[in-house]
């Protein structure tokens, strides 16, 4: 019912530029944001949304109107503009279509090597006559999560040009910098105005989930001891030296390559040292927040080890933590979940999924008061050239999400 027009609008986004950055202190982190999000208001306004607002920190808002006269919460619908910061930026994205997927191998580029085996992609297998969508190779996707925003975008287009479905008001979001972890760092939740939400920023066949990681982001910085490299016995520390061997003692078993279902780890992300200084970026992820501080306390005493070892040298370790686990706050409203598990039930599609090893939006905003879930948007493999997403699939949420809000209107 929706795919031809899901495609056509999730080509069209993917091949908008609107990667986040790391290192900028701008809100939101890319000017190509905003110039995205100028065009979803052109779209919103184009289908007939309402109250659509662009704030100056890059966050776009719409309502769609009540079509019922009964007093019902209010759902909201979000996703985020920003793709992955290392996957696209200046590069175009060209998205292939693979038409009825029948199993094996997905040849996404031949030349560069990027084929999508079923053993990289088990989720494939879910996928058995769908079309998928892929890139060509040198870049990501980015349906995570244009794929979400396409979705909603279809979704809100089809329930204006259908008042007789029923509904109450739906709020409508699409917020910047989810990548970096500053989705909601500005989000309004009090003008938004949804009794609760839900984000489009799962993977493929994984329902509804309530459940995510608990992150926090770890800096060490190293100040060296200068001298003349001939003449250096004794005297100089060399702070390339010092951070190559704090991230060498980290245990090889608790890495994102090493880990899975449950278990936590510490990726370093980013390093840059000279003679001078030097300092390593860290993200810790956990689903339990007491193992999340174990990690850290175990990095930093690593840490201390080094400092015994580079005695006259300075290392810092600072610690900031970014969102946490929102299950215990989904579990104090349970609404959410029920409508969403009722619907994807009776659309048969999985139901829940595993926890996220990741995080979204949805995250820190159950702690701001705004319980938000997170639904399949139908891709995987995100944030690289394996990255594929199924058009099948979208429909199919889709469809659970018109479901959604005309059993709330019951």
């Amino acid at each position: 019912m929706f795919k031809d027009r899901l495609l056509e609008v999730l080509k069209k986004y993917v091949q908008i530029e609107s990667g986040g950055s790391f290192t900028s202190n701008t809100s939101p982190s890319t000017q190509t944001q905003v110039e995205f999000a100028k065009v979803l208001v052109e779209d919103l306004k184009a289908i007939g949304a309402q109250d659509i607002k662009l704030d100056k920190d890059g966050y776009v808002y719409a309502t769609l109107p009540a079509t019922t006269d009964k007093k019902v919460p209010t759902i909201g619908f979000m996703a985020h503009m920003d793709t992955y910061p290392e996957g696209t930026i200046g590069r175009k994205v060209v998205p292939q279509l693979h038409k009825n997927y029948q199993g094996g191998d997905i040849v996404v580029s031949k030349e560069r090597d990027v084929i999508i085996t079923p053993f990289k992609a088990p989720l494939l297998k879910h996928c058995i006559g769908h079309d998928i969508l892929t890139a060509s190779g040198d870049t990501l996707l980015g349906a995570d999560d244009k794929a979400g925003i396409a979705m909603i975008m279809v979704f809100a287009e089809h329930l204006i040009k259908h008042p007789e479905i029923k509904h109450g008001a739906i709020k409508i979001a699409f917020t910047p910098d989810e990548e970096i972890g500053n989705g909601p760092a500005k989000f309004d939740v009090k003008g938004y105005g949804a009794d609760f939400a839900y984000t489009l920023d799962g993977e493929c066949n994984e329902g509804v989930v309530a459940e995510n990681f608990s992150a926090a982001t770890v800096n060490i910085s190293v100040k060296g001891v200068q001298s003349h490299i001939g003449y250096a016995k004794n005297i100089m520390v060399n702070p390339v030296r010092v951070l190559s061997d704090i991230i060498a003692a980290w245990p090889e078993n608790k890495l994102p390559e090493t880990t899975q279902d449950r278990e936590g780890f510490i990726v370093f992300i980013d390093t840059k040292a000279n003679f001078e200084k030097g300092e390593a970026t860290a993200m810790v992820r956990n689903f339990d927040d007491n193992l999340l501080r174990q990690d850290i306390a175990l990095l930093e005493a690593i840490v201390a080890e080094k400092r015994l070892k580079y005695p006259t040298t300075t290392i810092d370790f600072k610690v900031k933590f970014t969102y946490k686990n929102m299950k215990p706050m989904i579990d104090k409203n349970p609404l959410p979940m029920d409508l969403a598990i009722e619907a994807l039930r009776q659309e048969g599609v999985n139901e829940i999924g595993v926890p996220m090893r990741g995080g979204t939006d949805g995250a820190r905003l159950s702690f701001m008061g705004l319980p938000t879930p997170n639904l399949d948007a139908g891709y995987s493999l995100p944030h690289g050239p394996f990255e594929w997403c199924s058009i099948d699939q979208m429909q199919k949420i889709v469809n659970a999400m018109i479901r959604m809000i005309e059993n709330n209107a019951k």
